[in-house]
């Protein structure tokens, strides 16, 4: 009996391909979906952290306060319109992002370059903001 009778077979290169391209289609807009509906809730949540202090609105939206900053040279009323779009934009940012790292290199990689982008700018905020 020859070998080749006891392998199993394998599909043809062109199914296996067409299956990946129908499980992908919708599901890998998961995360920009989730940065949408999270969007009303972290301004809700802003609005609370605010009475605390200024740190913590500072670790939820870092990207709200970066156009604030002095050494960017933004006037006043540019940076005040730029942290509001920012204060809406954040999450679906990263959700936006995250979906392309999410195809790219997966989950994984995608929540850890998520994270470190935020921590990122958090240190950015807390570095110019102490004198």
């Amino acid at each position: 009996m020859s070998t080749a009778a006891t392998l199993p077979k394998r599909k043809p290169a062109a199914k296996r391909k067409s299956r990946k391209k129908q499980t992908s289609s919708w599901i890998a807009w998961w995360p920009l979906i989730v940065g949408i509906a999270v969007t009303p809730f972290a301004v809700k949540a802003a609005t609370l952290m605010a009475l605390t202090g200024p740190d913590g609105l500072r670790l939820l939206y870092p990207w709200m306060l970066i156009p604030k900053l002095h050494f960017l040279g933004l006037s006043d009323s540019l940076g005040d319109t730029t942290s509001q779009a920012m204060m809406y934009l954040q999450f679906p940012l990263y959700g936006l992002f995250g979906m392309m790292i999410h195809r790219w290199k997966g989950a994984g990689a995608a929540v850890l370059q998520l994270t470190l982008l935020h921590l990122l700018a958090v240190g950015l905020v807390f570095v110019a903001a102490r004198p």
